[in-house]
């Protein structure tokens, strides 16, 4: 787990340890794993890391720098001096090695401004992508939810269809034996429409198998993990309604402003693109520098000249101190980039005006949405008890022979909708508290 990941959890009150994977884990309990293997948080901590080697490489324009050249080659043999000299070349024994070194030591001293802006930016440039972190964290914890919630959507609809099947077949039995005894009390008809009753509910039942187990499969992929891996839920079926906080929606928006990570990359993305505009404005400045020299060369193969005045390059050391300015200029470059730079800082002041009404909006948005649902599932509850009294009659009727099969699979209909409504606002209800988790910037 990453250092980041780490952080995270630690943030979030979580324990050092991860939960293990052999015991029934929560969607909290999901969360956290997802926070530690998850690809896309990987993804987002790797632009950390690559900001952070960038601002090492601005650091060190302040360290020492060696830049040298070194070679050995063949060399005939002069004896003399730059006068009087003779030359020997024809045969092997002529020839002999010569060898050059030259080092130069610089340290740069001062750049004017320019190096430090460019450290500032490479800060506050890792500010952003730490922030670009947290909203990873933000999506990773959303759409573990919203496939968790989804998992157990279609497991809570899995009881009442195999419930509604088990009573469709056992009415199917009843009529038929009603129908070969010749009662008259059920007529071939009412048998087609109960054979019919019973495989939409086959239906249904293998669309909320195939759905709880998708739903699982994209579950595990959100987590970071294969989908060889098993994985127990600690629920079942969606849990009751739970408690509401009192909240308005003015706290909510308040805390939004002071959780949602996009703030963080806004402010600090406004302060990088300034200090690299500064740095870039002064791109034509030029770097005060101390450097030291060192030039040898070496060969048996030539006479040393003893002569100051006369240039040997074949046996010398040279060696030497300067304090320099080193210069380049490029006017036309520098003020297209500085021009490039004070175009991203209005670019980030649009999007903050942009934020300022689409955060609220959308903290507005997720906190209807959760009331809204919210009194749809209990408008639902009550209707699931209606259905399934409705359900019990019909069936109760018809399986003592004073009921038809349509009031029966009308019972039945009824009460699967209702469920499947009550069901689905539940669902539903979750969800916009997901939605709005992540709208305040909560895990």
């Amino acid at each position: 787990m990453t250092a980041l990941a780490m952080l995270a959890l630690t943030l979030m009150g979580a324990s050092a340890s991860l939960p293990s994977l052999s015991e029934p884990l929560t969607v909290q309990d999901c969360v956290k794993l997802a926070f530690a293997q998850s690809a896309e948080l990987n993804q987002a901590e790797a632009k950390v890391t690559q900001y952070e080697a960038l601002l090492a490489e601005v650091e060190s324009v302040y360290y020492p720098k060696l830049q040298g050249i070194t070679y050995l080659t063949p060399m005939f043999t002069v004896h003399g001096d730059a006068i009087d000299f003779e030359r020997r070349w024809k045969s092997l024994k002529n020839w002999g090695p010569y060898t050059h070194l030259q080092a130069v030591l610089a340290l740069p001293l001062y750049t004017f401004g320019r190096a430090e802006a460019m450290e500032d930016a490479a800060r506050e440039r890792i500010a952003v992508e730490a922030a670009r972190v947290r909203e990873a964290e933000l999506t990773v914890a959303l759409e573990v939810k919203r496939f968790y919630y989804l998992h157990l959507y279609a497991r809570t609809m899995q009881a009442p269809l195999k419930a509604a099947a088990e009573s469709v077949r056992t009415a199917l039995e009843k009529g038929q034996e009603m129908y070969e005894s010749g009662s008259g009390e059920i007529s071939q008809a009412d048998l087609m429409k109960l054979t019919y009753g019973r495989t939409e509910v086959d239906k249904y039942i293998l669309e909320a198998d195939y759905g709880a187990a998708l739903a699982l499969a994209a579950l595990k992929h959100t987590m970071g993990l294969s989908d060889e891996v098993q994985l127990t839920l600690a629920e079942e079926r969606l849990p009751e309604l739970p408690d509401e906080l009192p909240e308005t929606l003015a706290q909510l928006i308040v805390e939004s402003a002071e959780r949602r990570p996009e703030w963080q990359q806004l402010a600090h993305g406004k302060a990088a693109a300034a200090n690299l505009a500064k740095a870039e404005a002064r791109a034509n400045f030029p770097v005060l520098f101390a450097a030291g020299q060192l030039t040898f060369d070496w060969t048996p193969m030539r006479d040393d000249i003893a002569n100051p005045y006369v240039y040997d390059i074949y046996n010398q050391i040279v060696g030497g101190v300067a304090l320099g300015f080193m210069f380049d200029l490029d006017p036309a470059r520098a003020a297209a980039r500085t021009q490039g730079a004070e175009a991203i800082s209005r670019e980030l002041e649009a999007l903050e005006q942009f934020a300022k009404t689409g955060i609220p909006l959308r903290v507005r948005k997720a906190v209807s949405d959760r009331d809204r649902t919210r009194k749809l599932a209990e408008f639902s509850e009550e209707g699931v008890r209606a259905t399934k009294k409705w359900m019990a009659f019909t069936a109760a009727q018809y399986l003592t022979g004073t009921g038809e099969a349509k009031d029966l699979l009308e019972g039945l209909v009824a009460y699967l909708s209702a469920r499947k409504s009550h069901a689905q606002a539940v669902h539903d209800y979750l969800l916009s508290r997901a939605e709005l988790e992540y709208a305040i910037g909560r895990q």
